[in-house]
């Protein structure tokens, strides 16, 4: 059994079922492992989710770099729920927040991240405040997208996204 596989099952689940199908068996199917190989990496609810979220984030960034982002809207483009592999992230993303809600580990892991992005933005010569609100922007549109079929979602992003980054110089 290979890690990828195993996570690959986390991610199967938390986007296709959700957060409330996400369990040893329901992973291990998805897998094509036995619950004793979920069970032996992965104890908790909580540490399956949090494994999932990590390897989708790490799936995230290698994109951006395949994708050669070298703008800020290239780089929120690669965030947006744009296509399949996206969409399946960003169903991850949202399994992990609804959890992170109710566990105060994955709480604390949360604003951590959300803490390193919010920097990253800064680190892109945005301000604090234009950083905190593209953040916001970002996952309030994430939801959005996530409610509309895809052949819609490019078009919600041209009208609050894009705007938005471009009012601040840094397309």
């Amino acid at each position: 059994m290979t890690f990828p596989r195993l996570l690959d099952g986390v991610l199967t689940v938390l986007a296709e079922q959700g957060v409330g199908a996400l369990s040893v068996r329901s992973v291990a199917a998805a897998a094509g492992v036995s619950p004793a190989q979920v069970q032996y990496y992965y104890r908790t609810k909580s540490d399956l989710v949090r494994a999932g979220f990590d390897y989708a984030g790490e799936q995230f960034l290698a994109d951006v770099v395949a994708a050669q982002a070298t703008t800020l809207m290239d780089f929120v483009q690669q965030w947006l729920p744009l296509d399949d592999r996206r969409e399946r992230r960003a169903r991850v993303w949202l399994a992990y927040a609804a959890i992170s809600a109710t566990d105060a580990e994955l709480a604390a892991a949360s604003a951590q991240l959300d803490e390193e992005l919010r920097q990253w933005f800064i680190d892109q010569d945005l301000s604090d405040h234009a950083a905190s609100q593209l953040f916001a922007l970002i996952d309030g549109v994430t939801m959005q997208c996530l409610m509309l079929p895809q052949s819609e979602r490019l078009a919600l992003v041209e009208r609050t996204i894009v705007p938005f980054v471009s009012g601040l110089g840094s397309t």
